[in-house]
């Protein structure tokens, strides 16, 4: 191994997975210098992101799983490094890294065990009569700025109608590891257990209301390095009445989850921010599904010919794209409810309240040792005086 040239090693190491490079940093100190690197993690992210190699569902709900989406043959059960109640809900997933809507929320990567808690953030307006606080997080990646953030909404909603009557919003940043108010958020978002989720492009994703619209509803995209407000088109040609509309992801692009008591449909923008470009890509009736489903995409088959569902939070299913037929999929040791984030593998590093750099148990033990055995030298020859 130690005759191998460096380019070939570091071609070999970023095909792998995230546990064997775990283990491989115990192989030569130049391995685990180059593994923790940052310039690694980013080829080794970038390798799987190309390839659709490296690929899980993160499983919450009533604990913390993951599946391997290769094979899905069982759910893993996952032991956060900090304190994790089964309320609290893991968010979308962004290279590899996850927003845990704890408080306070807490920046995760499942697969390195690195986590950062974020600094605290109190709400600052106070709630107007007559209304209570919802509190919402969005996710996301800044690409041009290499900067992980995340948006915290807090609503303040009409105690009966339940409407937004106002909100308070800030920005966190993992570069700076600070908050900074913005201006407030022009429109109500649509949560999903409380996280603004849809993250493509750079941009969080929520539907708000427009009474210009037929339908009645306008998608609304907020970059994470402008900070600006944009809106974006419907599909054409759509049903509205009977059906109810949320948003979502999959294979990093737009998707309109279309539902009706008896039937689902689902749109994909293929290029974003083209209004023609929507097309449908799942159209589903019982028996294939039960009645009221409600049905959310998950990601692509590695081959691209199927797309992973999440029936009613209770089963998973892989829609067929060409035969349009559908096949249950039996995951062992997957809870009786739950939800599900598609999530690659990545040695993104968060470097802040947790781990840090990845840590291998027989390094570490070997350094305590080696830290062990100089006090002990330097003990004996201080108050001895002998020359070891």
């Amino acid at each position: 191994m130690a005759d191998l040239p460096p380019e070939l090693v570091e071609d070999i190491l970023r095909r792998l997975p995230v546990k064997t490079l775990k283990r491989f940093r115990a192989v030569a100190k130049s391995w685990r210098s180059l593994i923790d690197g940052d310039d690694f993690a980013k080829l080794h992210l970038r390798h799987s992101l190309t390839t659709n190699s490296n690929r899980n569902l993160i499983i919450g709900g009533l604990g913390a799983y993951t599946v391997a989406l290769d094979s899905l043959d069982g759910a893993h059960p996952i032991k956060p490094p900090f304190y994790y109640k089964t309320v609290d809900v893991i968010s979308n997933s962004c290279n590899g890294v996850v927003l845990v809507m704890s408080e306070p929320p807490i920046l995760w990567n499942p697969y390195s065990a690195d986590y950062k808690v974020l600094p605290d953030c109190p709400v600052e307006r106070a709630a107007p009569d007559g209304c209570y606080c919802m509190t919402g997080f969005g996710f996301g990646y800044d690409s041009r700025n290499d900067d992980y953030k995340v948006v915290r909404v807090t609503e303040f909603r009409h105690i009966i109608n339940h409407s937004s009557m106002a909100n308070e919003a800030s920005i966190y940043s993992h570069r700076s590891n600070s908050w900074r108010r913005i201006d407030p958020i022009p429109y109500p978002l649509t949560f999903s257990r409380g996280s603004w989720r849809v993250h493509v492009n750079g941009a969080l994703h929520s539907l708000a209301k427009d009474s210009d619209s037929v339908l009645g509803l306008i998608i609304m995209g907020f970059s994470l390095e402008t900070e600006m407000h944009y809106p974006m088109a419907m599909p054409d040609g759509i049903r509205v009445r009977g059906f109810g509309f949320t948003l979502d992801v999959v294979g990093n692009r737009l998707a309109l989850v279309c539902t009706s008591r008896s039937r689902v449909v689902i749109w994909v923008m293929k290029e974003y921010g083209v209004a023609d470009s929507w097309a449908e890509l799942v159209a589903l009736r019982p028996p294939a599904i039960e009645r009221n489903d409600f049905v959310t995409p998950l990601v692509y088959s590695k081959e691209g010919d199927r797309v992973l569902l999440n029936c009613d939070d209770k089963r998973l299913v892989w829609y067929d794209l060409r035969t349009k037929s559908v096949d249950y999929v039996t995951v062992e040791g997957l809870p009786f409810a739950f939800y599900a984030e598609a999530c690659v593998e990545s040695l993104v590093s968060l470097g802040g309240g947790g781990r840090g750099k990845i840590k291998n148990s027989k390094v570490e033990k070997d350094e305590r040792k080696e830290n062990i055995r100089r006090k002990r030298d330097d003990f004996l020859s201080k108050g001895f005086k002998l020359v070891l």
